[in-house]
């Protein structure tokens, strides 16, 4: 913010002289990203103007659209490192950026093999990718160019706006991320370990003595036991080293479901074990071809009711004091 204010300030304009913004909405760091794509969607939605999102890829084309000719290829590249990139190409077209191949991620191996039909005609590469594979690039594509003009600047981001607002090219100005966070990737890697089965009566007898210290003691033994055994009920377990750390359990009635429980063991919590759990719940209900999935949370467990609405669920109604001195909120999960 107060970049912008010193960079208007210098112009001797104000915020209220402004009629469009643009916005780079990736790829780049997951930070910046989303703190740039709020402050502009701020920024448009206070002031009532409209906002062009803009692709890093897209915008870096731009650093060569003066010295292209239409008929022209342009592969522009983002290392993000470890051998891999981003890239898109585009063909420059009656003055115009045509996109040819959309933005993915690939390793640079696979880059010749993934653009293939161009590996024999004029491309100019562009991006700092260009500065890291040149040799690569070189000896992959026998007629590659390479740019000079390798780094994003907000000029060219702005060319390439204003372009699109005139083609009334209007896409969601939402972040492009086409790379996990490191945080999910390392998530998911434990969750390799964890495999997700039906439920056994085994396995409820493996952990009848720990039920309520490891678990939570919101069910008895018995209790379970009968929802274990009934004919319209669906449990899974979630197993990690062929020990239990979670489960959970549902109830099909005519052409819908409610969930029973979703419980994680006490020392494994905050390990995406839930989200596992509800994921599989789903899949068995899309499998039976129900038509809704419903559920009652405590108005009060604020992670239970981010998971779910993480998944979709929609809060339908409210039950006063059903959890003694707490209300359940109901939630529903239709169309999946």
């Amino acid at each position: 913010m107060p970049m912008i204010k010193d960079s208007l300030e210098k112009a001797n304009l104000s915020i209220n002289n402004i009629n469009l913004i643009v916005c780079d909405i990736g790829p780049g760091s997951f930070t910046g990203i989303r703190i740039g794509v709020a402050t502009a969607k701020a920024f448009s939605d206070s002031l009532n103007i409209p906002c062009i999102a803009v692709n890093s890829l897209e915008s870096l084309a731009y650093n060569l659209k003066r010295s292209l000719n239409d008929g022209d290829y342009i592969c522009s590249i983002i290392d993000c490192k470890n051998d891999n990139c981003y890239y898109a190409v585009y063909m420059l077209e009656k003055g115009n950026y045509k996109e040819i191949i959309s933005p993915e991620t690939d390793s640079i191996e696979n880059l010749k093999n993934l653009i293939i039909d161009l590996s024999n005609k004029n491309i100019t590469f562009v991006g700092d990718g260009v500065l890291t594979y040149k040799n690569k690039l070189s000896s992959m594509f026998t007629n590659a160019m390479f740019s000079e003009d390798n780094f994003l600047n907000s000029y060219n981001l702005a060319l390439c706006g204003l372009d699109k607002f005139k083609n009334n090219k209007f896409d969601d100005v939402l972040p492009l991320y086409m790379k996990k966070p490191q945080a999910q990737i390392q998530l998911e890697k434990k969750n390799t370990s964890i495999k997700i089965s039906e439920m056994s009566l085994s396995d409820l007898e493996d952990i009848q003595n720990n039920l309520t210290t490891d678990f939570d003691d919101f069910w008895s033994y018995e209790t379970l036991k009968q929802e274990l055994l009934s004919s319209s009920s669906k449990y899974i377990v979630a197993k990690k080293e062929n020990q239990i750390i979670g489960f959970g359990g549902l109830k099909i009635v005519l052409d819908q479901a409610d969930i029973m429980n979703i419980v994680t063991k006490k020392t494994n919590r905050n390990e995406g074990i839930a989200s596992l759990l509800l994921e599989n719940l789903i899949s068995i209900c899309s499998t039976h071809n129900l038509k809704s999935i419903t559920l009652e949370v405590a108005e009060n467990n604020f992670p239970a009711i981010h998971l779910y609405k993480k998944f979709g669920f929609k809060q339908i109604s409210t039950r006063t004091n059903y959890y003694k001195d707490k209300n359940a909120i109901i939630m529903q999960l239709a169309g999946f």
